[in-house]
């Protein structure tokens, strides 16, 4: 595929989009790297995190890769076991 023809490809996708869709992959994001700043901060492994929420690494992963849809029971789930309150975790 020329790379033309890719970027009118790429375009197109991107202009099907709606703002709450790429608002959402934001959010994930953000929600995945306040995440690991608190594993960093408090010095747990993603794998402790885990075991303290009693799910397996392909779940979370799932979660902080922004593949899987986070429910508010995890988030608070989350936040119970790193001692933050839901707040917290959107903002440092």
């Amino acid at each position: 595929m020329e790379t033309a023809n890719y970027s009118t490809f790429l375009g197109q996708i991107l202009d099907k989009l709606r703002p709450g869709d790429l608002n959402l992959k934001e959010n994930r994001l953000a929600i995945k790297a306040r995440v690991e700043s608190l594993l960093t901060e408090t010095g747990l492994s993603k794998a402790e995190l885990g075991f303290r929420i009693r799910r397996e690494m392909v779940t979370l992963r799932s979660w902080l890769e922004g593949t899987r849809d986070l429910t508010v029971e995890t988030l608070q789930e989350l936040c119970q076991s790193l001692h933050i309150s839901l707040g917290d975790l959107v903002t440092e």
